[in-house]
């Protein structure tokens, strides 16, 4: 049987990181694309010795076109083809709406956006080809929308959009797309985020934290998506819950998160007071 092969982006640390070991676990061959050169090369060569398959580290920067274009062509020249897209770079921000700036929101839709539009635009043509398969990681914020969140809820949005754009549009081609739309689980995602209120930040940290899901439950969940052609891949039973309320019941649904932002507005205008 032919090895196959993956390419994860944001494969150096949290999530990324956590597929990149499940996968070359299970003797894939696997390339970590990121931006972080020394964490993604220590990960490569840790990887290699310890399971005795290739993976290897290439630089990406997930806004570059260019760097798309250049990565397709080192993966068609190192491994003749692609099995298996993961989409998983990504950035939070958050803020309202009149105040978070223009430039973080834009940052927000160029990473989180348009990083995946440019990862399959540059790697359908050698999956059409293997047959292969795209998991593109948004969020539970692509499908529930808090207040305080316009950025990050609209990139994740259009995160499940294009996936489910391109689930119909590549199926002639032998081609499954699967969307990750995980809730809180303890990653990094903090580290670069950019907010308008501190407290933004130190909620989101207290949340991860709590949360009994790690990274690893969230990459066998992936793997088994994959393995089973399944489109949503969703790993949070209570947040799988709330998406089912907003969809049989919208008027509930738009109750509580109202309810939600009139609550985090008196805590900020208390806090500022």
């Amino acid at each position: 049987m032919t090895q196959k092969r993956v390419l994860i982006t944001g494969g150096a640390s949290g999530l990324g990181a956590a597929l990149a070991k499940l996968y070359s676990q299970q003797g894939w061959e696997v390339c970590i694309a990121d931006i972080q050169r020394e964490m993604g090369e220590a990960l490569a060569n840790e990887l290699s010795t310890q399971f005795g398959n290739n993976c290897m580290y290439q630089p990406l920067d997930v806004t570059s076109e260019e760097q798309w274009h250049n990565l397709a062509l080192e993966i068609g020249k190192q491994w003749q083809g692609l099995d298996l897209l993961i989409n998983n770079a990504g950035v939070a921000s958050s803020g309202d709406i009149d105040q978070l700036p223009m430039k973080d929101f834009q940052w927000t839709l160029d990473v989180n956006v348009m990083g995946v539009v440019k990862g399959c635009h540059a790697f359908t043509p050698m999956l059409k080809q293997s047959k292969g398969a795209i998991v593109n990681v948004a969020s539970m914020a692509g499908l529930l929308h808090m207040p305080s969140m316009g950025a990050y809820n609209a990139s994740k949005a259009a995160v499940v959009a294009l996936s489910e754009t391109l689930y119909a549009e590549l199926d002639p081609y032998g081609v499954h797309v699967s969307v990750l739309c995980p809730a809180f689980f303890q990653t990094n995602l903090t580290k670069t985020m950019r907010s308008t209120e501190s407290g933004g930040i130190k909620i989101a940290n207290r949340l991860m934290e709590k949360s009994k899901v790690q990274a690893d439950d969230v990459a066998l969940a992936v793997f088994n998506g994959v393995a089973n052609k399944s489109f949503y891949i969703l790993t949070h039973a209570r947040e799988r819950l709330f998406w089912r309320v907003k969809r049989i019941w919208p008027a509930l649904y738009f109750k509580i998160v109202k309810n939600i932002g009139r609550k985090f507005h008196k805590k900020m205008t208390e806090k500022s007071a």
